[in-house]
């Protein structure tokens, strides 16, 4: 029986390229593994009842800190009530990166039936996360909800804090986003500094690291790139005002939408492509040298993504058939 087992397992890992553990479940990567060796897939996960939060703030991803530790903002389901009716509530999800075991679940708020009015922001080095937790039955206007602003530190040395928010507007999604220093965000019609600080929203900027569209993403050090879609095309501008064109791989008038994120250092570029009736395309670019480093079509592939600090390791998220979850790529030097 043990040769049996052994064998299966074998034969599974030279068909599939990798089986990985998640909790107490055997999974592998399931048909991600057709590019696993060319695309640098090592792993890929899916949680049930657990899906995307598109009423939540982007990026809603992000590894914490330096570890291999993975936070998701996710939105967490019940079966539906008689009426039809798919009770949710936003859930903070923490897993180890590469082996997609659950280390901690943090739920905000209550399961409602309806329209969630609370919110969960990610900061861009993973080290905090901040979270409007709504309170039940503490309308403070017909078109407002009470709540708990709390932001929880992700990484180990530092502290959170509480604060009474009474006035999310019920008519707003929890849109929100951390500065590019990490030491601001602003959430619905405030803003505030990590350690607790209220100031005015215009201190907040947008992050630079994040595009879409034809939006440029841009550096300090004056690097920018930007996908001009509509032609194909990924142009980048170096620090010195050297121009750079590169084609993308596809017919532009087969890409609907596109997102883009800069690793910490500035060196890679993901790049997430959106065809009409397609799976989605992962690509990454070295921004030095205009090298394509990863061009994979990824089943199910949704818009974020997260780079880790050393920039070896990006996570995109995927929408799954009975939930969401993520693949994880290792970017070679």
């Amino acid at each position: 029986m043990r040769r049996l087992i052994v064998g299966c397992l074998a034969a599974a890992m030279l068909a599939g390229g990798g089986i990985y553990f998640v909790g107490q479940q055997l999974r592998s990567c399931g048909l991600l593994d057709v590019w696993l060796r060319r695309s640098g897939c090592i792993a890929a996960y899916e949680f049930s009842n657990l899906f995307d939060g598109r009423s939540l703030n982007n990026p809603a991803m992000a590894f914490e800190g330096e570890s291999d530790r993975l936070a998701l903002a996710m939105t967490e389901t019940q079966p539906a009530t008689a009426a039809g009716v798919i009770p949710q509530r936003y859930t903070l999800l923490e897993v180890s990166a590469e082996s997609g075991m659950i280390l901690r679940r943090t739920p905000l708020g209550d399961f409602e039936e309806g329209r969630l009015n609370g919110a969960i922001l990610l900061s861009w080095n993973g080290r905090h996360a901040v979270m409007a937790v709504p309170q039940p039955g503490k309308a403070a206007a017909t078109e407002q909800v009470a709540a708990t602003l709390r932001l929880m530190p992700l990484t180990s040395g530092d502290s959170g804090w509480e604060k009474p928010f009474d006035d999310i507007p019920t008519s707003r999604s929890g849109f929100g986003q951390f500065d590019p220093d990490n030491q601001r965000f602003r959430l619905f019609t405030r803003a505030w500094t990590i350690g607790g600080e209220k100031i005015d929203r215009g201190q907040v900027n947008w992050n630079k690291a994040l595009g879409s569209s034809d939006m440029p993403v841009n550096m300090p050090d004056g690097t920018t790139a930007v996908v001009r879609a509509n032609q194909g095309v990924i142009e980048i501008v170096q620090a010195d005002g050297r121009r750079s064109s590169h084609d993308l791989g596809i017919a532009k008038q087969q890409i609907s939408t596109n997102w883009l994120l800069l690793s910490p250092d500035g060196r890679r570029l993901s790049l997430i492509l959106r065809p009409v009736e397609a799976d989605g395309i992962l690509q990454v670019w070295d921004m030095r040298t205009g090298q394509r480093l990863i061009n994979a079509a990824v089943p199910r592939l949704a818009t974020e993504a997260a780079w880790s600090a050393d920039g070896r390791r990006l996570a995109v998220r995927r929408d799954g058939r009975e939930g969401s979850g993520y693949a994880l790529f290792a970017i070679g030097d």
